[in-house]
């Protein structure tokens, strides 16, 4: 029986009007295949001998088409596995034209056209133009459902690059900020003009009194200091409270405290006294 269904290139027509893609394959035309896109669902097409469209769906879209079907109550879930049960089912709404939509999940591997195709082992069966313009718009809402994630993921990773570039802008200014803080900490560590001469009155003084000798003997570089007090690190003052070790030159330590408090240590005397205390 002819239910007087779209011949091939009249359903190719449509499927254009709806804006669905094509993926081209070598046997397309000879078999009335429609496939969506690579590894996508495959719509056949052979109304001439018959009277059914079929549909060899993906999980997506038979996910899909089925819960709208269920909505439209028009859809039967066959559980059958007999390859011949199955034709004589299908081939029984087939003779009466039914507006049902005929679902077989991981449908019997016979029945596929292409048995090497597993990611298309869902058959859905349906024998009326009014169903074709059904699942069709199925397929287009999945389309637009997918379009609409990948512009979404496209917009996320667009904004995330953008936190990034922020991030390392601010870091590349606090790098700035540091390092102008390094060099003015060693402007006051070194000054350019000596004010006591070589030899004065307090040095003298100092190298008279007893183990004056050693304590400048045991003077700490700074490379030993840095064993004590990294460059970079996280300290505390009482007074100050916590800061960051900014620069560590000629024995001694420049710290910058919160709220932009910066002062300048003697390093022997912190590690002495332990008047900073590492975090």
């Amino acid at each position: 029986m002819n239910n007087l269904l779209y011949i091939y290139e009249e359903v190719c027509d449509l499927i254009t009007q709806k804006g669905l893609d094509h993926y081209k394959r070598e046997d397309d035309y000879d078999k009335f295949i429609w496939t969506f896109a690579k590894n996508a669902s495959s719509l056949h097409v052979n109304t001439v001998s018959q009277s059914r469209y079929v549909l060899y769906a993906t999980e997506k879209d038979f996910n899909l088409i089925h819960k709208r079907a269920e909505e439209a109550n028009l859809g039967i879930t066959i559980k059958e596995s007999k390859k011949d049960v199955i034709e004589m089912l299908v081939s029984q709404y087939e003779e009466v034209a039914s507006k049902a939509i005929l679902f077989i999940r991981n449908g019997n591997k016979g029945l596929l056209q292409n048995p090497d195709e597993k990611k298309l082992s869902h058959v859905i069966y349906f024998f009326t133009n009014d169903n074709l313009e059904f699942i069709l718009d199925c397929l287009s809402e999945n389309v637009l459902y997918s379009e609409k994630l990948r512009q979404e993921k496209a917009y996320a990773e667009k904004l995330k690059a953008s936190e990034e570039l922020k991030a390392l802008a601010a870091a590349q200014t606090k790098l700035m900020k540091s390092q102008k803080y390094g060099r003015k900490a060693a402007l006051l560590a070194s000054p350019s003009v000596k004010t006591a001469p070589a030899y004065s009155v307090t040095s003298a003084y100092s190298y008279s009194r007893p183990g004056a000798a050693k304590a400048a003997a045991t003077k700490l570089s700074d490379d030993e200091i840095k064993n004590y007090i990294p460059e970079g690190c996280a300290v505390s003052h009482k007074k100050y409270g916590k800061g960051k070790v900014e620069a560590i030159l000629e024995g001694k330590i420049n710290v910058l405290f919160e709220d932009s408090v910066e002062k300048t240590f003697a390093a022997q005397v912190c590690i002495d006294k332990k008047i900073l205390t590492v975090i």
